[in-house]
């Protein structure tokens, strides 16, 4: 039978102090994390002869149950479930004779800076606690194919290279089978919460992933090497793209602002950049996941786009981080959700925040 073990305990969030709302703009998906509120706590569970199955990576039990802590954020229908059952039994499943944690689920298929930081690596501490607790050494399993800021994120964790297996795309295997499979939902998912505070970040998980980034990171020598004042650009992206951005920093390099680009920035650079920072101006994007180095008093302006809606991951962020958090909204331009950045929102919060 599987076990499930507590990882963390509850706490009681309050949000509320951290949000400026400059605009008296209507807080939408912000507003209930705007409100006292409870985070349950974490736990994960442990399955023995438990399987990974498709390209999604979905548990099942050895008795055929699906592990609802392998699907974050989404609930398979009876057909789904019969098709995933059907291809298991068709095979066929290599087994893995080890104690397992898997990072690799349908939002982390491939590379997605923010689904890794904030839903895949939180799941390390479940199988840190498993080993503590059982005394059995526990593989990390992540697609083979890594991206520079993936393998330094593990590195800085002290995942050693011996911990790591590397599974390829492609297999003509239809899953994998474990010893144990360690599974937590992403810590930022409460799949029955009757709040509707569904998507709460653990502020216990928040902190520990910060704090053993930043010492892994060793970014203390080279603090002073960035600018203080930072805009961050949307780079080469295809979507959500800011058109004036030129405009932009003609407004914001007269009060000192830089512009970055993060995607030119190994991951060690990018943790020194924002701990350093004292002001982040940024249209919503996963850029914006560097939010959990950000320093306490740290001013934060989150964009969004008009018709990509309001998210309420980046305010939780900066929130548990002590930062100040101010947000507004452009008017999406096409079906990309292209914006311009108004210049009056601009100088407003240049006002209030310098």
């Amino acid at each position: 039978m599987a076990r499930r073990l507590a990882l963390s305990p509850g706490s009681l969030c309050n949000l509320a102090p951290q949000m400026r709302n400059l605009w008296n703009l209507p807080l939408e998906r912000l507003q209930i994390y705007c409100e006292p509120y409870e985070r349950p706590g974490d736990y994960y569970k442990v399955s023995l002869q438990a399987s990974c199955n498709g390209a999604d990576w979905i548990g099942l039990e050895r008795y055929l149950a699906v592990i609802e802590e392998t699907i974050p954020f989404r609930l398979l229908s009876p057909r789904e479930v019969g098709s995933l059952l059907w291809s298991h039994l068709q095979g066929p499943i290599e087994e893995i004779p080890q104690t397992a944690c898997v990072l690799i689920d349908f939002l982390n298929r491939s590379p997605n800076y923010f689904h890794w930081f904030l839903d895949a690596l939180p799941r390390i501490f479940a199988a840190e606690h498993h080993e503590q607790q059982s005394g059995i050494p526990c593989t990390i399993v992540v697609p083979a194919s890594l991206q520079s800021w993936q393998r330094d994120s593990l590195r800085f964790l002290n995942i050693s290279q011996d911990r790591i297996l590397q599974i390829r795309g492609g297999s003509p295997c239809r899953g994998f089978s474990f010893n144990q499979l360690i599974s937590t939902f992403s810590h930022r998912h409460i799949r029955h919460s009757p709040t509707g505070h569904f998507d709460a970040f653990s502020p216990t998980a928040i902190q520990a992933l910060a704090d053993r980034l930043t010492r892994g990171a060793g970014t203390a020598s080279a603090a002073n090497t960035f600018a203080q004042r930072i805009y961050v650009s949307r780079g080469n992206v295809q979507q959500r793209r800011v058109r004036n951005e030129e405009e932009v920093m003609t407004i914001l390099s007269r009060y000192g602002f830089v512009l970055v680009c993060l995607e030119n920035l190994s991951l060690q650079e990018q943790i020194t950049l924002f701990r350093n920072a004292s002001h982040v101006i940024a249209s919503h994007g996963g850029a914006l996941t560097n939010l959990l180095h950000v320093s306490p008093g740290c001013q934060v302006l989150e964009i969004f786009q008009s018709g990509h809606g309001m998210r309420p991951d980046f305010f939780q962020l900066a929130a548990l981080k002590g930062a100040t958090y101010s947000f507004c909204a452009a008017t999406s331009l096409n079906s990309s959700h292209d914006i311009e950045i108004p210049a009056a929102k601009l100088r407003s919060f240049l006002e209030a925040s310098l």
